[in-house]
């Protein structure tokens, strides 16, 4: 893509990500509730403990990938994890003394006894009303240090055990975590572009909000983004307003494997668009490029300092539909990205922001904006090789009329698929995604609310020159070849083609699907 409609796209992310982030203040107010919990834990005493414990924050706040969170659609308070690391051996203690006391310590303090919710599976939650309405909640996980666990691992020596309270809350038991040798490992996969952009960042930000900091050296590294942490916090956003009120709502991809995934793929780009595109280029090749791993049938991320731990263990659960959630996730950020590239009106751009970012911080970017339309005068075009909106077109000449009287009814019909490449586990893909290379095994399935009996029919068509040329242009009707609700076909001709089902009740079609498209390489 020669134009500049790039560099428009990546300053609208990056201010997306801006809208996202926990403003300076808070963050300040943040840091401030967290150490004094911490002191508060550091000053306490525990049964068997021999020396000061260690308070450090963890996750998505120590990582600098931190946003507000949806729940129910709606922008909820700041998580902020912190780990209470209590120095006692394991066979001093038990997982139960280990999370009682840290929560015992908590409840002698007159305010964290008032903020203390019902006690979790793995954490102590203290929650923070603010009269800005921008609250927190703050997790305090209890665990003990268990350095042999990853012995021989470059950052094993950080590694602890974490209490882990059973569904009833009557059994008690150990689980492993790494959070500070996951926070070394992600910040060394970003560190030359860090080290490149803090000095000018810190600079911004003092100017920004200098009535928080008087000099650029009172700045905190925690609040200078790389592109890697902006993509990150773009994703997640993503996600969750993708995914509220969707039918796998519940299996959309959790944050920890979008993190390990985008830090991966990293190659210290500069900015945000690059750094998304290098994502979903090397995760949707995860068959080459190994980012994502599955034998036979068995999906596996590793968590990169604990090779034991897999972030993917609950998509190999029976009937788990978390593949499915993460590959048509894949295909909805790539979807969103060219429709925000192909946005030719501030309406339409205000529209895009909203659907892929949600209403409150999609359209404070959009109205802030006041620079050209990324799609203004420009053919549509896919950074990702899909046909765009403005250039599908069903009007062929070989496509045949239904064979069928049509009629309107209250049914409907509807089409999900799914690719095999190379004997690999079926991988879901959506209507007009990116394009598949040849020689792929394709099935696809009709989903309808007809009532049996009915009969389903397919229609394929196909377009290009080397299809044209084979005779294999198609567009006839065909039975389904499985089960009466599915239809195989393989990628052969390169360009847009599309299949139909149609769902005939009595010599009448009732329901139709619409056009999937598949695009091929």
């Amino acid at each position: 893509m020669a134009d500049n409609r790039i560099l428009i796209v990546n300053t609208l992310l990056r201010e997306i990500a801006e809208e996202l982030d926990i403003p300076p203040s808070k963050y300040k107010e943040a840091v401030e509730r967290y150490t004094s919990v911490g002191n508060w834990l550091e000053d306490g005493e525990y049964p068997a403990v021999v020396a000061t414990p260690v308070i450090y924050p963890q996750g998505s706040f120590r990582l600098g990938t931190v946003v507000k969170p949806l729940r129910g659609g709606v922008e909820a308070e700041y998580d902020i994890d912190l780990v209470c690391n209590l120095p006692v051996r394991a066979g001093d203690t038990s997982a139960r003394q280990v999370k009682h006391s840290v929560g015992d310590r908590l409840k002698e303090h007159g305010t964290y006894k008032k903020l203390l919710t019902k006690e979790g599976r793995r954490c102590w939650t203290l929650l923070y009303a603010e009269d800005d309405g921008i609250g927190f909640h703050l997790d305090v996980l209890p665990c003990i240090p268990n350095p042999h666990q990853l012995t021989g691992t470059e950052h094993g020596l950080k590694a602890v055990s974490l209490t882990d309270r059973n569904d009833d809350g009557a059994v008690y038991g150990w689980g492993s975590t790494n959070p500070a040798g996951y926070a070394d490992w992600f910040f060394g996969r970003q560190r030359p572009v860090f080290t490149r952009v803090a000095a000018l960042r810190k600079t911004e930000l003092q100017r920004q909000h200098s009535h928080i900091f008087a000099s650029v050296d009172d700045v905190p590294d925690q609040l200078v983004r790389t592109p890697l942490q902006r993509a990150i916090q773009i994703l997640k956003r993503h996600r969750d307003v993708r995914f509220s009120g969707d039918d796998l709502e519940g299996d959309k991809p959790i944050s920890m494997i979008i993190t390990t995934l985008a830090a991966t793929c990293y190659a210290q780009e500069s900015d945000v668009f690059s750094t998304l595109a290098t994502f979903l280029d090397r995760v949707q090749r995860y068959t080459d490029t190994g980012v994502i791993k599955c034998i036979d049938e068995q999906w596996y991320i590793p968590n990169p300092v604990n090779p034991d731990e897999n972030f993917a263990d609950r998509w190999n659960e029976t009937g788990s539909r978390k593949p499915d959630a993460f590959f048509k996730w894949l295909h909805w950020v790539q979807e969103d990205i060219d429709e925000l590239l192909n946005a030719a009106t501030p309406l339409e751009l205000s529209d895009r922001l909203q659907k892929a970012f949600g209403a409150s911080a999609g359209s404070r970017v959009a109205n802030k904006y006041s620079g050209a339309m990324p799609g203004a005068h420009q053919q549509p075009q896919s950074l990702f090789g899909r046909v765009t909106r403005g250039f599908l077109r069903f009007d062929v000449g070989h496509r045949q009329a239904p064979q069928w009287h049509v009629s309107s009814t209250r049914y409907s019909a509807s089409v999900q698929a799914r690719y095999t490449r190379r004997g690999f586990r079926p991988i879901p893909f959506v209507s007009n995604s990116s394009p598949l290379p040849k020689g792929v095994d394709l099935r696809f399935e009709a989903n309808t609310n007809v009532p049996k009996p009915y009969k389903m029919h397919w229609q394929v068509v196909n377009t290009g020159l080397e299809a044209a040329r084979a005779g294999q242009l198609r567009g006839d009707f065909y039975e389904s070849n499985k089960s009466g609700k599915q239809r195989t076909e393989s990628t052969k001709f390169p360009g847009m083609h599309w299949v139909e089902c149609f769902v005939v009740k009595n010599g009448v079609c009732v329901a139709r699907s619409g056009e999937f498209v598949v695009n091929i390489e």
